[in-house]
């Protein structure tokens, strides 16, 4: 029997896609009768999540208690999911590979001296062993990691997993959970939250996502790659460079040190293609326009354009607002 606790968080409107991707992976893998999948929820518990979450296998819910702001010290986060662990000893503990779930996981691992893997793309039982294979090398490799101990704590890669695999096992029992309480002030505190500004798409849900970086030196090169944006109906994100020279805000940077996304097109103007930066493109094709030939983002281009981005994508617009469309870019 494996019990396997999930760390599940939400938005604004219910529980977020990481943690749902999460839900998915786990109940591909604990098929055995004898698996048990517990969770604990952040934020409150809802009929309608119970009811969700029962439909992916999850026997009981934990729900975090907490004042607003509360659950933004990952800290405090930790201290929640430790001592639950500690009272229920689960076997797994499985995070969603979140700003958040990065923060926590390591916290975690320390405190409870339990084996620590990240970048999971699958869990697997084989001959009476769980296996995590693990994604390497920005995604061009995979590793198998065979958990020898008790518990382990497992971060999974932040990738779509396809439609939700739910069945009718019924609400998961609610729980709700003390206050551990937290004394001394915690090391890191959010100051700020930085949303998608109004009107605009989020990165993390656009099938086409335009990404800029410190190529982008003007407001007019900016304006550009906007109009670019607006004519295939794609979010706008980049790299560090471009939020620090503030074309985009944080809530827009994509990389290790920003946001993990999973579009089918990533379409990169002025790029270089740093490994901190294309390790958050989980899934699709990624087309680069490059001044310079022999910059690393053309390595794990599907297509890409030698030249001045200046040059190539006005071309571009035009094409696509002679109205041959997102649909058909992939034939021009």
């Amino acid at each position: 029997m494996q019990k396997i606790l999930l760390v599940l968080d939400q938005n604004g409107e219910g529980i977020d896609e990481p943690s749902l991707n999460l839900c998915t992976s786990v109940k591909r893998f604990a098929r055995r009768p004898a698996d048990r999948v517990e969770a604990v929820l952040f934020g409150p518990c809802q009929a309608s999540l119970s009811r969700l979450l029962g439909g992916y296998g999850v026997r009981r819910v934990y729900q975090a208690p907490g004042p607003a702001g509360y659950f933004y010290s990952p800290e405090r986060r930790a201290k929640q999911v430790l001592e639950l662990a500690e009272a229920i000893k689960p076997s797994l503990i499985v995070l969603p590979g979140t700003v958040s779930g990065r923060e926590i996981a390591p916290l975690l691992a320390l405190k409870l001296e339990a084996g620590l893997v990240s970048d999971c793309v699958q869990l697997s039982f084989e001959g009476g062993k769980t296996e995590a294979v693990v994604s390497v090398y920005n995604g061009r490799y995979q590793m198998v990691c065979e958990f020898t101990g008790s518990p382990n704590v497992v971060l999974m890669a932040d990738v779509d997993c396809g439609e939700a695999e739910t069945d009718n096992f019924g609400d998961a029992e609610v729980v709700l959970l003390d206050d551990p309480g937290f004394h001394g002030k915690p090391a890191l505190e959010v100051l700020e939250a930085y949303g998608v500004p109004a009107g605009e798409i989020d990165i993390g849900e656009a099938d086409v996502v335009v990404g800029i970086g410190g190529g982008i030196k003007t407001a007019e090169d900016f304006k550009m790659m906007k109009e670019l944006a607006a004519a295939l109906g794609a979010a706008v994100g980049g790299t560090r460079a471009a939020v620090d020279a503030g074309w985009i805000p944080r809530a827009g940077q994509i990389g290790q040190t920003g946001r993990a996304i999973a579009p089918l097109l990533y379409l990169a103007a002025g790029v270089s293609g740093a490994p901190q930066h294309i390790s958050g493109v989980k899934k699709g094709k990624i087309v680069a326009v490059n001044c310079d030939p022999q910059a690393p983002v053309f390595d794990l281009a599907a297509l890409g354009a030698v030249g001045d981005f200046r040059e190539i994508v006005p071309l571009l617009i035009q094409k696509l607002r002679r109205g041959k469309g997102r649909g058909n870019i992939g034939r021009e």
